[in-house]
C-alpha cells in the first residue's frame, strides 16, 4: 500500500497539529454531551411538574376549573357504564336475539355490568387539590391485536397493520409498513383509531417494555398485531395527558412494576396495562398542561437536533483535518526540513 511520506519534521508538525485540534473538537463534543444529559434532565423535570400538578400551580390559582377531577371520573364512569350497555345491545342484534325492551330487562342485562376496580395508590406521588386517581381499565378500553399466522394469507381483504418495529417512545417510525389479511368481522376490533395509545408488549428487556407512542390516524384503515396493546380513552380528547403520564418517571415506574416477573423476564398484558394507575386532573387543566409540555419538549427537540447537526460537523471536521494532513495542506512547509528521500534512505539502511 502506497502512502505519503512527508518530511520528519513535518510529520512531527503534522502530528502537533492534528492533537491540537482534534483536543479542541473533542472538548465541544464533551461539552454536547454534558448538553444532551442536561436535556434529559429537562425533559424529565418537565414530566414530573406536569403529572404532579407542580407545572399548572400558577394556572389553578387564576383559574377555577369547570368541572373538578372527581366530577370527571364520575363522567367517566357512567360514559364507560353506558358504551358497554351500547356494546352489549349490538352484540345481542348482531346474533338476532331480542334486545331489552322493559327496564326489568335492562336491569337484567346491567346486572352483568363489571364495576372497574379503583386503583391501589400506595407508593404513587401526592397529586393536586382537585385531581384524582383513576386506572387505564377506567379511562379507557384495553385491548390486543391479530395474531399472525399463515391462514391469514388466505383471506383476500388485506389491511395495512403496525408492529412492535414501528413503535417507539412518543413516536411512530411508519417507512415499512406491512399488509395483513383481516376478517371483516375483525376490522371494528383491530382498526385503529386517532387518539389509540399503543404499548409495546415485551421483549423481555426492561428498558423496552412499554414503549407506547399516540396513533393520529396517520394510516387510514390500518390495524395492529397482537404484541401491540392498544388504549382506547373513553374521551379521546384524554389521549395525549395519558401519554405524558405513561412517558413521565411516575408512568415508567409503574409499567415496569407490572411487567415484572419472578423469571427475570418484562412483559405486559391487557389485564396488566388496565391496572396502570393514572391521575386524573380537570379536563381543562389537562389542555393547559399538554400544551405546556408539548411547548417544552418541542424546544428540547429543536435544541437536541441543533446538537445532532453539531455533532455531525465535528465528525466532518476531524475528516476534513485528516485529508488534510495527508494531502500536505494541514501545516506549511519548510525548505530547510530533512527530504523525505533522505528519511527513506536511512529507513531502508536499518532494514
Amino acid at each position: 500500500m502506497m502512502a505519503p511520506l512527508p518530511p520528519l519534521a513535518e510529520q512531527r508538525r503534522i502530528v502537533s497539529r492534528i492533537d491540537e485540534l482534534f483536543s479542541r473538537i473533542e472538548a465541544g463534543e464533551r461539552a454536547i454531551a454534558a448538553a444532551r444529559m442536561d436535556l434529559k434532565r429537562y425533559r424529565k423535570a418537565v414530566l414530573k411538574a406536569a403529572v404532579t400538578g407542580a407545572l399548572t400551580e400558577d394556572w389553578r390559582a387564576t383559574h377555577k376549573p369547570k368541572e373538578t377531577g372527581e366530577a370527571l371520573l364520575a363522567r367517566i364512569l357512567k360514559e364507560r357504564r353506558a358504551a358497554w350497555e351500547a356494546a352489549e345491545i349490538a352484540k345481542l342484534k348482531a346474533k338476532g336475539k331480542p334486545t331489552p325492551k322493559t327496564e326489568a330487562d335492562k336491569a337484567k342485562l346491567c346486572a352483568r355490568y363489571v364495576e372497574a376496580v379503583a386503583p391501589n395508590i400506595d407508593g404513587l406521588p401526592a397529586i393536586a387539590a382537585g385531581w384524582v386517581w383513576a386506572n387505564s381499565q377506567i379511562l379507557g378500553e384495553v385491548s390486543g391485536g391479530l395474531t399472525k399466522n399463515a391462514k391469514r394469507r388466505e383471506i383476500a381483504t388485506t389491511r395495512p397493520y403496525l408492529r412492535v418495529a414501528n413503535v417507539y417512545e412518543n413516536r411512530l417510525e411508519l417507512d415499512e409498513v406491512h399488509e395483513i389479511g383481516v376478517k371483516a368481522s375483525e376490522l371494528g376490533r383491530l382498526t385503529l383509531k386517532s387518539g389509540d395509545l399503543l404499548f409495546v408488549e415485551g421483549n423481555g428487556s426492561a428498558d423496552q417494555i412499554g414503549r407506547v407512542a399516540l396513533w393520529r390516524g396517520e394510516i387510514p384503515g390500518c390495524v395492529h398485531q397482537n404484541h401491540l396493546i392498544k388504549l382506547r380513552p373513553l374521551l379521546l380528547d384524554q389521549s395525549k395527558w395519558v401519554m405524558q403520564w405513561m412517558m413521565s418517571g411516575y408512568g415508567r415506574e409503574q409499567i415496569n412494576l407490572v411487567s415484572s416477573s419472578t423469571s427475570g423476564l418484562h412483559t405486559l398484558s391487557i389485564s396488566k396495562i388496565e391496572q396502570l394507575p393514572i391521575p386524573l386532573p380537570p379536563a381543562d387543566e389537562q389542555t393547559e398542561i399538554v400544551s405546556r409540555v408539548e411547548e417544552a419538549l418541542s424546544r428540547a427537540g429543536a435544541a437536541e437536533a441543533t446538537l445532532d447537526a453539531q455533532t455531525r460537523a465535528a465528525r466532518t471536521l476531524k475528516q476534513s483535518i485528516l485529508k488534510a494532513a495527508f494531502s500536505g495542506r494541514l501545516v506549511p512547509q519548510d525548505p530547510n526540513d530533512e527530504p523525505a528521500s533522505e528519511l527513506l534512505r536511512r529507513v531502508k539502511e536499518t532494514m
